[in-house]
């Protein structure tokens, strides 16, 4: 039964999420904003079908979700975030951190990216340039929606390294309060093992459609069982992968590990996990080595922490940072494990 409902929500989000001859930007559906109601704090993911969306540039349009303080119930957020998923995730991984950071009148809008969660496209790779360009244009219609309240960006790993990407545009910049990556994906292909980078390349010219399958996690993304039983159920969630996917997903990381080297002076919030298992230490330390010694970027290293940091027994520890930072980029965080390049260096680069 579980089965038939997954296929028949994705099979109903897929068609909903098809190209569209409506007006680029932001598209709600005003019935669902003023009957949403709070959301509880146990829920780790969220798949059924939303009618909010977003018409991307190019008419694509593709689902959206938003959680928070809403003008239409005349209230107005202290401040907003837009949320960029990771690889082969959806919008509906925000949920837990909405959950949490609404409790502060914090607004959070996300949308599947193409190629991921319910879109028209899914499983292809959509191609580095316009992941960046549909997250660019998402935020300045975000920006349009809200002129007057800060305005934040937030990357779940894969979203991570597209908002260092997107971080490079100085229109992006003007745009936003402050910028958080959790367990941003920097694993560039040069830095892998040798036996990966040639597993990979063959891969890529003998079979770049083929599916990886993966019935269970080789590696843990979460100390959470139960987070882990609702990821397996998830319809919105690829777990067969694509070999030009895979290659996709390493080109990008390795592009955002260059931009590292110029992030802008905007209030910047690295986290990251010492049981990440899934952008390994030796990765983490790659980055840091690259981050300029004198920016604007603060980060917190959580030692328990495991690579879906919001989705992990320790989240609440994150989410109260995260918060703090959104409040005040300047301020201590709660946690007190902030640490400075050479400290993250120190942890990172001896394991």
């Amino acid at each position: 039964m579980l089965k038939k409902f997954s296929t028949l929500a994705l099979g109903l989000c897929v068609l909903f999420s098809a190209a569209t001859s409506e007006a680029a930007g932001i598209s709600l559906d005003q019935p669902q904003l003023l009957s949403e109601r709070p959301l509880p704090d146990a829920q780790v993911t969220e798949y059924g079908l939303t009618h909010h969306r977003i018409v991307m540039a190019d008419g694509m349009a593709l689902p959206l979700r938003r959680w928070g303080p809403a003008p239409e119930r005349k209230a107005v957020p202290n401040a907003v975030v837009l949320g960029v998923h990771g690889f082969n995730d959806h919008a509906g991984s925000f949920v837990s951190t909405a959950a949490a950071l609404n409790q502060y009148g914090i607004a959070l809008y996300a949308w599947d990216q193409r190629g991921f969660g319910a879109s028209a496209t899914r499983p292809e790779w959509p191609g580095t340039d316009e992941l960046v360009d549909d997250a660019r244009f998402a935020l300045a219609a975000l920006r349009a929606r809200y002129p007057d309240q800060p305005l934040f960006l937030m990357g779940l790993s894969m979203g991570g390294a597209i908002a260092a990407l997107m971080l490079q545009d100085a229109d992006t910049v003007g745009r936003i309060d402050g910028v958080i990556l959790v367990g941003p994906a920097v694993w560039a292909r040069s830095k892998m093992p040798w036996y990966q980078q040639g597993a990979l390349w063959v891969g890529e010219r003998t079979a770049p459609n083929m599916k990886l399958a993966r019935p269970a996690f080789a590696i843990d993304p979460t100390d959470d069982p139960d987070v882990l039983e609702q990821i397996t159920k998830d319809p919105l969630r690829i777990s067969d992968t694509r070999v030009d996917s895979i290659g996709g997903i390493s080109n990008l990381m390795g592009r955002a590990l260059t931009a590292m080297q110029q992030l802008p002076s905007v209030p910047s919030l690295i986290l990251y996990g010492g049981e990440d298992e899934i952008i390994p230490p030796e990765a983490a330390c790659e980055m840091f080595r690259t981050l300029p010694e004198h920016g604007h970027w603060r980060a917190v290293y959580y030692p328990d922490g495991y690579h879906m940091l919001t989705r992990y027994t320790g989240s609440p520890v994150v989410f109260k940072d995260m918060a703090a930072f959104i409040q005040d980029s300047e301020a201590q965080v709660p946690s007190e494990q902030e640490v400075s390049r050479e400290q993250a260096i120190s942890l990172l680069c001896q394991q």
